[in-house]
């Protein structure tokens, strides 16, 4: 899990939406909204009830990819900060933990 500091809460959320700057890219396992930004990273995961009823596999897709999201800025610190917002599509539920990590670090790539 991401320490607080490091995913955005209400607040920011709303100042990161009504940003013009914000950009969109997306992949299988689901829509990256994000912009750069001069301080430090942040991310935020969205997993809807409407494409898993379960909790359960939604809180386990949540905390696999803010585990992806703390290595993957681990590995490339060289790398301008980003904050970002994840819409998880359906797709995600039925993967295993390798494609997840694949599909999400692509994601990633497509935005820098």
């Amino acid at each position: 899990m991401l320490p607080s500091n490091q995913r955005l809460n209400r607040q920011q959320i709303t100042i990161f939406l009504a940003d013009p700057t914000t950009k969109v890219v997306f992949n299988r396992i689901g829509t990256l909204k994000y912009r750069k930004t001069p301080t430090n990273s942040a991310l935020s995961v969205v997993t809807g009830s409407k494409n898993q009823k379960k909790a359960v596999l939604r809180n386990k897709a949540r905390r696999q990819l803010y585990s992806l999201f703390r290595q993957y800025m681990l590995k490339n610190k060289d790398n301008m900060p980003l904050q970002g917002m994840v819409y998880v599509s359906k797709h995600i539920y039925g993967m295993s933990f390798n494609e997840i990590k694949a599909n999400f670090y692509a994601l990633l790539e497509k935005s820098r």
